[in-house]
């Protein structure tokens, strides 16, 4: 009796129900196809080690010096310029902050009661500069400030500096002594601001001649010209004299100059800044800094230069290269010709100059086609074919990786081929 029915097979059956020949020949095949591969990989393995092989000729062969390098350039003819560029800043040669006194002897303080100067101005010699307490400041031309006042029979280099000053308004004649002519001018000078001269006596004070220009005068003292002012002379007994006081005169070493900031106010402190005013010359000022430092340790004075600006209209202007000035912020200074419009003032502008310069003519290689020998002698090489002719060489000026040179060599001439580069240390030269 048998129990679930089911289909049983006999052990050993082959699966998927295969058996006999059938069986057999699909076996056949896999090991056919299993022999295959393996003998491919065997064929692989075989090619590759063969590939791999080398004789110990060949091996001689790999190891030894690639052939000699001839990499070359030729030679060029022409001028080498070693030119630099430079920021910097348009300015004048005279610059001069105007402030007004800081007392006055009789006046207990000093202000602004007149300040009309604008920004862009032009003040001549002469020029009513500000009032200070109802008195004139004047803008004269001169070297150094007033040191003390003057009045008739004073002696010394500020009188010949207000004579000179004077000469340039009325012809005055510099004698260097405060004389007639020397008072007479200096009254026109008052008169045709407005203002009356302080006029002094022998022994007593200064005061405006009756009916001054701006009120109440300026007193000072009674002391100038005494024995005991280095080049004074006292006044002769009983005589007026004409006194210039200190207080009302700015001395600037070049006019006219031009107004620049406006600071000062009617009513303010004198001795505030009133206003700023830069005359001279026009010069350029370059920061000495960094990059800058070997340029001009090397350049010659009176290299020019070519300037460059947005605010020159369009134009360039020419320079000359004049001074480094010392100190601890150190500026060079070019001198700037021509015309330079007033709004350029304090611009940035580029200066151009050629610091060294071979001929029209020169003879220029690479600096990769110099070397030098163990007894210093420096030379390039010339390809001629399959000749390498070492010529010896001066160099005149190398710029940007270019050098100018001279040889009496004939093989070194333009259009010549020079060795370049690493083939020097194949030959044992570099």
């Amino acid at each position: 009796m048998e129990i679930g029915g089911g289909d049983r097979r006999a052990e050993g059956a082959p699966i998927g129900g295969e058996s006999g020949p059938a069986a057999r020949r699909r076996w056949g095949r896999i090991a056919a196809a299993t022999g295959v591969v393996v003998a491919l990989a065997a064929s692989g393995s075989a090619w590759l080690a063969a590939s791999q092989a080398r004789t110990p000729e060949q091996r001689a062969a790999s190891a030894a010096a690639p052939p000699r390098s001839s990499v070359t350039v030729p030679a060029e003819a022409g001028p080498l310029v070693d030119r630099r560029t430079w920021d910097g800043v348009l300015s004048r040669s005279t610059s001069l902050v105007v402030r007004g006194p800081e007392s006055g002897g009789g006046a207990a303080r000093q202000v602004v009661t007149r300040l009309s100067v604008k920004p862009g101005e032009k003040l001549g010699n002469g020029a009513l500069g500000a009032e200070i307490s109802g008195r004139p400041l004047f803008l004269l031309e001169g070297a150094f400030p007033a040191y003390r006042d003057l009045s008739e029979g004073m002696q010394g280099p500020d009188v010949r500096q207000l004579q000179q000053a004077l000469q340039q308004l009325y012809g005055t004649p510099v004698t260097g002594t405060f004389d007639d002519r020397t008072a007479r001018d200096l009254k026109r000078l008052y008169r045709r601001a407005g203002y009356r001269p302080l006029l002094g006596a022998e022994g007593g004070g200064t005061d405006s001649a009756p009916g001054g220009g701006g009120g109440g005068g300026t007193g000072v003292t009674g002391t100038s010209g005494t024995s005991g002012t280095p080049g004074g002379a006292p006044p002769a007994a009983g005589r007026t004299v004409v006194t210039l006081p200190m207080s009302e005169v700015v001395f600037m070493g070049s006019l006219p100059a031009t107004v620049g900031e406006v600071s000062g106010r009617v009513g303010a402190n004198a001795s505030d800044p009133l206003f700023t005013v830069t005359g001279g010359r026009w010069q350029i000022r370059i920061p000495v800094t960094g990059t800058a430092l070997p340029d001009f340790a090397t350049l010659p004075q009176g290299t020019r230069a070519t300037v460059s600006g947005d605010r020159l209209g369009g134009a360039a202007l020419q320079a000359t290269y004049a001074r480094v000035s010392t100190g601890t912020a150190r500026h060079a200074f070019f001198d700037v010709a021509g015309k330079v419009p007033d709004s350029a003032l304090g611009s940035e502008v580029k200066v151009e100059a050629v610091r060294r310069g071979s001929s029209a003519d020169a003879l220029v290689v690479p600096v990769s086609a110099l070397w030098t020998d163990p007894a210093g002698t420096v030379s390039v090489t010339v390809v001629q074919g399959e000749r390498r002719r070492h010529v010896p060489v001066d160099v005149a000026l190398t710029v940007g990786g270019r050098a100018a040179v001279t040889g009496a060599d004939p093989a070194l001439r333009k259009g010549a081929r020079l060795l370049v580069g690493y083939a020097y240390r194949e030959a044992g030269l570099g």
